[in-house]
């Protein structure tokens, strides 16, 4: 069934009680310590079913959390942090020693953030490698069929879906 909308709150607000909204994010929404704030609190608000992104939207996400930073810049300032470009290699690793994004946001407690948000919620998520990903993290799918296997299987249930 095809509806009209006056705006996307009200869009948001019936889909998120009787929908299913899968949001397919790049890595610019957490580049920002305002963005990452304002797409986590859309998840905590229950405005998020699912989502699908890239190696960096995690990584950077948690690098913001561990670092403040997001590719190297201070995600408060956007200004270049001094060997802030290692961040994200350094939350790499971290994160592949602890063996998952959720055990490593389960022992350093990070509260913050889309990736911990995702985590509290239970929101089911795909990320998808590409050839230029650093690391990747352990739960990027590397193999673009399985990708979008995986892709599929929560397209398939989206009534709405937001690309940012």
């Amino acid at each position: 069934m095809s509806m009209d909308y006056d705006c996307l709150e009200e869009l948001l607000d019936y889909e998120s009680d009787f929908g299913h909204i899968t949001w397919v994010l790049g890595p610019a929404v957490v580049f920002d310590h305002y963005s990452r704030q304002v797409m986590a609190g859309l998840i905590e608000a229950g405005y998020v079913h699912s989502m699908l992104a890239g190696n960096a939207v995690a990584t950077h996400d948690i690098e913001g959390s561990v670092f403040g930073t997001a590719l190297g810049n201070d995600i408060h300032t956007n200004m270049p942090v001094p060997h802030g470009h290692y961040c994200h290699l350094d939350t790499i690793n971290m994160i592949k020693e602890a063996g998952s994004i959720e055990e490593f946001i389960r022992q350093r407690k990070i509260t913050d953030g889309v990736m911990a948000a995702c985590m509290r919620h239970g929101i089911p998520y795909v990320l998808a490698g590409s050839i230029r990903d650093d690391g990747p993290l352990p739960e990027v799918y590397r193999n673009v069929y399985e990708a979008q296997d995986a892709m599929r299987a929560i397209t398939d249930r989206a009534t709405t879906v937001i690309c940012m």
